[in-house]
């Protein structure tokens, strides 16, 4: 099936704009005053992530960037809000991420895939920061214990149904889905009703017993909407995770 545009012609221009958002943002995260950060600055570093996210998810195909995008994102929402307080491992954190969101960037110009093991380290990282902002005293429960804890057991992260389509594609190239996501609250549930606005036109959705039912039309593979639909989710728990050595960056203000 032909869709209709080939949007490879427009990959490169976004590989340079997304370049220069991420050197904005590592510049932005270096000035910030973490004791009192400049809210124009704040926005400006959301702003630049937001982009990014948008215009991965468009394309469709570059899932991990956007993936780990959205759970930046959703982080620099919560503290340009005022929702969440500015620490100096948060900008450590953030940088990190601008690093791997770097090497994901410079592997789909190279036509090649992003290292899969340093995705789910980051997006476990940016998780459990989100987690400690939402419920502190869960986060701490997160910490592995020397040894195992007989406990009741834990609901695991909201599953996503694999998308599939509802009747046969349309001329113009979009293929219609239905997604059906479980154990969404409320708020998760208007923030992935957005995320998938993103990927196509949502024609319609329903809650019920606690799951998000959403019918869609989109140029997006059912395997790429799946992915950023599961990253929106926020898991109950989640180690963290090592920091991996960065080259040396100029001083940043205190």
């Amino acid at each position: 099936m032909s869709s209709g545009l080939d949007l490879s012609q427009f990959y490169e221009t976004f590989f340079d704009e997304a370049d220069e958002l991420l050197a904005q943002m590592e510049q932005l995260l270096l000035e910030l005053d973490v004791g009192s950060p400049d809210i124009e600055q704040l926005n400006a570093i959301f702003r630049a992530a937001h982009s990014i996210k948008g215009g991965a998810a468009t394309f469709g195909c570059f899932t991990q960037l956007a993936g780990t995008t959205h759970l930046l994102e959703n982080l620099l929402d919560a503290i340009r809000r005022g929702e969440m307080a500015l620490r100096t491992d948060m900008i450590d954190i953030f940088l990190e991420t601008k690093d791997v969101l770097k090497s994901q960037l410079d592997a789909y110009r190279a036509s090649e895939e992003p290292d899969e093991a340093v995705f789910e380290r980051i997006c476990a990282v940016l998780r459990q920061l989100a987690l400690e902002h939402k419920d502190p005293a869960a986060a701490v429960a997160a910490t592995p214990a020397p040894a195992p804890v007989v406990a009741a057991p834990v609901p695991p992260p909201a599953p996503v149904a694999a998308p599939e389509p509802v009747q046969p594609a349309a001329d113009s190239g979009n293929l219609p889905l239905k997604v059906r996501i479980t154990k969404v609250s409320d708020k998760d549930a208007a923030s992935l009703l957005e995320e998938m606005g993103n990927l196509g036109n949502v024609r319609a959705s329903e809650r019920a017993d606690g799951a998000l039912t959403v019918w869609m039309d989109s140029t997006c593979t059912p395997d790429d909407i799946e992915a950023v639909a599961a990253s929106s989710s926020t898991a109950t728990s989640l180690p963290s995770a090592a920091k991996r050595p960065r080259p040396a960056r100029p001083a940043r203000r205190q």
